[in-house]
């Protein structure tokens, strides 16, 4: 009965966190390791973003909304903001940390039959508290994050421009380049070629994998049995991949370790395991997630962590 209390009050003092109020510092990174265990098989799973902050610390973007923390690489985890019914309920589908460890998470949508909208909350307390504003899209844009973690933070435009912040108010934008590839307002800026990761990598149906340089484009890989991809990274002097064969099915999923021009390692999943996304962390440790949860990768598999 007393262990039953006992996270009774744990879970009371999680959900107090108030993510409305004024931040008032900068924040300090956490180094106590989260003592609520979140369990993978939980209700809510699905990941939209996840953020390597350093060391073991991992922020994960909830697809329902909130945050999930674990200072101990997966090992545990902790809920933030993450109660539709309490007033300090967080949505946003994008995260990052700039160079003053300030948390910045985006929400944005392009409108269907819906309004578009764009929004941006920051938090100077690593999460426990956010401050949030809503742009006027008719006048800027703001449609997804640009910027590496611990850079000064810089979004992308709907029309593909870059935007770099220069106050802590968001009121001052300072305009960087345009990025034609990164153009959300056309149906599709070039046929048959995806970019990833920002537009940093390109890759074309017959398996061609490029890396931006400069104003050039450079030849990775080409690769013969896949068609389409879902994600591609830059980790400890790797490339990885996650992709399959579009004019197979079902097709298998392939993560492919890329060094040098030739594919170092292969791990192929079953066709469930789609839509999955690629980070790489200061220790030079792949992470993957989707609707289903974050794995690590480790050697020639996949560990589930969340």
């Amino acid at each position: 009965m007393n262990v039953i209390i006992k996270l009774y009050l744990l879970l009371l003092g999680v959900s107090l966190y108030s993510c409305d109020q004024a931040p008032t510092h900068i924040a300090q990174l956490p180094h106590d390791k989260p003592k609520l265990t979140y369990f993978p098989s939980g209700p809510d799973p699905a990941v939209f973003d996840l953020l390597p902050v350093n060391g073991d610390t991992l922020l994960a973007v909830k697809w329902h909304g909130g945050l999930a923390l674990t200072t101990d690489a997966g090992i545990h985890w902790k809920s933030l903001c993450d109660q539709p019914t309490k007033p300090n309920f967080l949505y946003i589908k994008y995260l990052t940390i700039d160079n003053h460890h300030v948390l910045w998470g985006l929400d944005s949508w392009p409108g269907i039959h819906e309004a578009p909208y764009s929004r941006l909350a920051y938090s100077t307390n690593f999460g426990k508290t956010w401050t949030r504003q809503e742009f006027d899209t008719h006048k800027f844009f703001p449609y997804t994050i640009y910027s590496r973690p611990n850079h000064a933070l810089q979004v992308v435009t709907r029309n593909g421009g870059i935007y770099q912040l220069q106050d802590r108010i968001n009121k001052n934008w300072k305009f960087i380049k345009s990025i034609t590839e990164l153009n959300n307002s056309v149906d599709d800026t070039t046929y048959n070629d995806s970019y990833y990761d920002g537009a940093h990598f390109k890759f074309l149906e017959t398996g061609e994998l490029f890396f931006r340089a400069k104003s050039k484009w450079k030849p990775i890989t080409k690769i013969g049995f896949i068609s389409q991809l879902d994600d591609v990274c830059s980790c400890a002097g790797n490339t990885y991949l996650f992709g399959y064969n579009g004019a197979v099915s079902p097709t298998p999923y392939y993560l492919l370790k890329i060094k040098n021009s030739q594919i170092r390692d292969t791990i192929i999943l079953s066709n469930k395991e789609e839509q999955m996304h690629l980070r790489c962390d200061g220790q030079g440790r792949l992470w993957v997630f989707n609707f289903r949860g974050i794995w690590k990768k480790s050697k020639n598999r996949l560990l589930k962590v969340y």
